[in-house]
């Protein structure tokens, strides 16, 4: 499961690079006569999209990510497996993400990686860096990376995987308990979809 993992942070990286240096035309340029570069045409017409399809590889390493959570509770039993990974948590993604943005904020103030990334970040002060990476990504946001809105969903969902493993894993029933939940957020989602309620995540197959 860590090396299926790692192949989806692989193809999620692989998606933000294909957003970057392989953008759609626009009307403008397709107006102006102007041709953008293309990727080989059967790296996105063919099942080969599949590799590199962020929403779906995002999707997948959640679902993957909450079987391994709790995966030492269930084979030792012990309490502080839960205890232990519930206080880690937040450090333990806390402390690489403020890393990278430090690295991200130095290389745009540099402007190593021209216009369209200095201009996200000269307004920005290194303390504005500090705040995204302590509090602000934890809830939701991304002033300074976008794709850092997975992580909160990450962190949040940790504690509720947690949270369940621990309550249900005296009781016979315990499965019974897990599918509730899981119809739960399908229910959920498919209401969203439909606009019946205000919850909604992205198709990952459109």
């Amino acid at each position: 499961m860590d090396g299926l993992r790692g192949f989806g942070a692989l193809a999620v990286y692989l998606h933000h690079f294909y957003t970057a240096f392989y953008s759609p035309q626009t009307e403008k340029e397709r107006d102006a006569g102007i041709d953008v570069v293309q990727p080989p045409w059967w790296t996105i017409e063919t099942p080969v999209a599949s590799l590199h399809h962020g929403t779906l590889w995002v999707c997948i390493f959640f679902i993957l990510s909450g079987f391994v959570l709790p995966l030492s509770f269930f084979k030792t039993g012990r309490p502080t497996a839960i205890t232990g990974g519930t206080m880690r948590r937040y450090f333990r993604l806390m402390l690489p993400v403020l890393m990278i943005l430090s690295i991200y904020y130095f290389v745009g103030r540099l402007d190593v990686m021209g216009e369209s990334t200095y201009n996200k970040i000269k307004n920005k002060t290194f303390f504005d860096l500090i705040y995204a990476g302590v509090l602000e990504t934890w809830y939701g946001g991304w002033s300074f990376i976008e794709p850092t809105w997975t992580l909160s969903v990450e962190m949040w969902a940790t504690y509720l995987i947690y949270l369940i493993a621990f309550t249900g894993h005296q009781y016979r029933g315990r499965f019974f308990w897990y599918l509730a939940i899981i119809f739960f957020f399908l229910t959920m989602d498919y209401l969203g979809y439909l606009n019946l309620v205000s919850y909604k995540v992205s198709r990952p197959i459109k």
